[in-house]
């Protein structure tokens, strides 16, 4: 990194500044006998061994130990916490130096009197962290101040940054950058705004991508596989175990290579204070690095294309449709530990769509129905031991498809029986959804570009979220182990990809010649879900195109955005086959099963109208009207007259505590005239909400 030459003053200045500073030998220099042991015994603490009798070798472990960062911050905090705010006042100024005029004036110090701060700074002339100096800032002849020792000052800094920052300083290379010139002397001459255009610079993907492939030839192998294995981070004890080593671990070459080129580090990294189970000696490509890198191999061009695509689209939201349908129709009972019994596990399981994938088994489906629709109050036990349709659960059916897709996908972000520990799980999971809103939808990426990609945010994160403090309050009160280490956080999240989000139909995936899933894209369905794509007008028409047939088939001919509209037809028809066309089949079961969850008549027929590129024939327009008027619907007009092509509906209607006292007079056997008290809507949605299937005629 090269320098403009009107740095060079400022550098020059700089160096003038670094060389007047005082360092740990000049503080040691004068000092022997007795007070030396005194300063041995105090940095080396009560387990110290016997002091060396060489006076030299004496001062040379003594300086070795005052310019260690980690035992100076362990010894500074044994001098008590006055003695501590004055140190931190020398560390924050320029020089490491201060007067006692400076210190008595400073507005942190206001509460400490003359005699406190007299008292601190002895007490830290003392223990060698500071030493008197002549001020060469104050025009007074003869003045003096205290400055801390280079060597001691910044160890004290490293330490404070290192806690200040965590793991955000060695995983990504902006932090890599602020530690390198977090330098008070540094500083000086690397500005904000540049050190901001350095970072952006050498950000940018073009110029990363350039120094990975300019890395020397025995490191630019593993960093590639240790980008598209492990996500950029790879531990010396996975290395160990890789099927094909490149040689023996070398993490002092690596470090050098890695950081001299901006690319990375070799550091330890030590996780297990997150809840994580991690503590080893790893090879780290920063976050930047890796995501360039990644991009680069995992968007569209990669040979490794999948060699079978599968997705699942509406198929879950229908079945939940349809699993509530069962409910309706069937008095299903439960056990003690209130699940369904296993015979009615299998008749269920003959009513939804048979096609889980290859992710899940249909009864694995069928146990994450119960449990979604159990969790989100849409089904509630009765008395009897039986299963009814909440409230919930018809307004559920009236909802549109992408408001069931959101609600579905919320409630598997809480989830906890999926995979891994639930509180790093759930957070990135909502990464992984706010990354997915930067794919592009129908375009295949590699299986574990995301999920890399959210682990890796989520790691550089975990100081500002504050997990540390989290676990350790949890640890307290029992003995907690880590569960998942950084490789397993992401595997774990594709898994909830492959269980999840593939079985919304929010991505499809795609497998290789062996089966295995190596590859997902974003639906046209999750992209709307998330925003990527503009949402269809209420009013609009649903996407697709119909052939209605006389012997009540429906063909749909697939556009690429058919999820809304195969939703619907599942509602009330029997799907049959896929293959370029889909084939579904209206039957007066599945006209009836729709009804009763909620679906209106009116929308049946609007599908099907709106839809078919042909006029929709007559026989399947009057059947599917008298299959409705045999399974009780109703119809209310503007002057509240209702009529049913079923009597046995109006008598019971008549009878029912609940909804007798609408009724004004009776017409005859098939229409009732009802009280005025309500508009036609509001009395529409009453009626519906005690049970009956109401359909509004010419109500505006």
């Amino acid at each position: 990194m090269s320098e403009s030459p009107t740095s060079r003053p400022q550098e020059d200045g700089a160096a003038r500044a670094l060389l007047a500073r005082p360092k740990v030998a000049e503080v040691l220099a004068p000092i022997a006998g007795k007070e030396l042991e005194d300063l041995y015994l105090f940095w080396g603490g009560a387990d110290s061994p016997p002091p060396p009798s060489d006076t030299a070798e004496l001062r040379k472990v003594l300086a070795g130990w005052m310019s260690d960062g980690e035992i100076a911050e362990a010894r500074v905090h044994s001098l008590g916490r006055r003695p501590q705010q004055v140190l931190a006042m020398f560390l924050d100024a320029q020089g490491y130096m201060h007067s006692l005029a400076e210190l008595s004036d400073h507005r942190l110090l206001a509460h400490f009197s003359r005699y406190e701060l007299e008292s601190c700074v002895s007490a830290l002339v003392r223990c060698g962290a500071l030493l008197e100096v002549p001020d060469r800032r104050s025009k007074v002849a003869g003045a003096k101040a205290w400055a801390v020792p280079l060597e001691l000052g910044d160890g004290l800094l490293r330490q404070q940054r290192a806690k200040r920052r965590g793991v955000f300083d060695l995983l990504t290379l902006r932090g890599f950058l602020d530690r390198q010139y977090d330098d008070p002397v540094r500083g000086k001459r690397m500005t904000p705004t540049r050190l901001r255009e350095m970072y952006k610079m050498y950000s940018n993907e073009a110029a990363a991508l350039a120094r990975v492939e300019r890395l020397p030839d025995d490191v630019r192998p593993l960093v590639e596989k240790c980008v598209l294995q492990f996500g950029g981070l790879l531990p010396r004890a996975l290395f160990e175990r890789l099927e094909e080593p490149t040689g023996p671990w070398n993490g002092a070459r690596w470090k050098q290579v890695l950081e001299e080129s901006l690319v990375g580090t070799v550091e330890k990294l030590e996780l297990s204070r997150y809840g994580i189970q991690h503590a080893d000696e790893t090879l780290v490509v920063f976050n930047e690095i890796a995501l360039a890198w990644l991009r680069r191999v995992a968007v569209p061009g990669d040979p490794d294309a999948p060699d079978s695509e599968h997705g699942l689209g509406v198929d879950l939201v229908s079945n939940i449709s349809r699993f509530m349908g069962f409910l309706i129709e069937h008095h299903v009972r439960f056990t003690v530990r209130g699940e369904i019994f296993k015979t009615t596990e299998k008749r269920i399981l003959q009513d939804l769509i048979p096609n889980p994938g290859r992710e899940l088994s249909r009864a694995a489906v069928l146990d994450f129905i119960f449990e979604f629709t159990r969790g989100m109050g849409l089904i509630e036990s009765t008395g009897e031991r039986t299963f009814a349709i909440a409230t919930a659960g018809r307004e559920w059916e009236q909802k549109p498809l992408e408001q069931k897709l959101h609600a579905l996908v919320e409630y598997a972000t809480e989830e906890r029986d999926v995979a891994g520990d639930w509180y790093h799980q759930v957070r990135l999971r909502r990464i992984f959804m706010r990354l997915m809103k930067r794919i592009e939808p129908g375009v295949w990426y590699d299986l574990m570009y995301l999920p890399f990609l959210s682990r890796n945010t989520y790691l550089a994160g975990l100081d500002q979220l504050a997990v540390e403090d989290y676990f350790s309050t949890r640890s307290q009160g029992a003995s907690c182990a880590p569960m998942e280490d950084p490789q397993r956080l992401a595997w774990n999240l594709a898994r909830w990809v492959r269980q999840r989000l593939y079985l919304f139909g929010v991505v499809e995936l795609g497998y290789d010649r062996a089966g295995r899933p190596v590859a997902m894209k974003l639906t046209r369905s999750g992209a709307r879900l998330l925003g990527v794509v503009e949402q269809a007008p209420g009013a609009a028409p649903l996407l697709g195109s119909l052939i209605v047939t006389p012997d009540f088939e429906v063909v749909l001919f697939p556009t690429g955005d058919d999820a809304a509209l195969v939703h619907e037809l599942d509602r009330f028809c029997e799907r049959e086959h896929m293959r370029e066309t889909m084939h579904f089949r209206i039957h007066e079961r599945a006209v009836q099963r729709a009804l009763s969850e909620g679906m209106l008549l009116s929308r049946m027929l609007a599908v099907l109208r709106n839809q078919s590129r042909t006029p929709v024939p007559q026989n399947v327009l009057f059947s599917i009207r008298d299959w409705a008027g045999r399974a009780g619907v109703l119809h209310l007009d503007a002057s509240l007259v209702l009529r049913g092509e079923d009597p046995e509906t109006l008598r019971r209607f008549q009878t029912d505590a609940g909804v007798k006292n609408f009724v004004r007079e009776v017409l005859d056997e098939r229409r009732l005239q009802l009280k005025s008290r309500y508009a036609p809507k509001r009395l529409h949605a009453l009626l519906r909400e005690f049970g009956y299937k109401v359909e509004l005629d010419g109500v505006q």
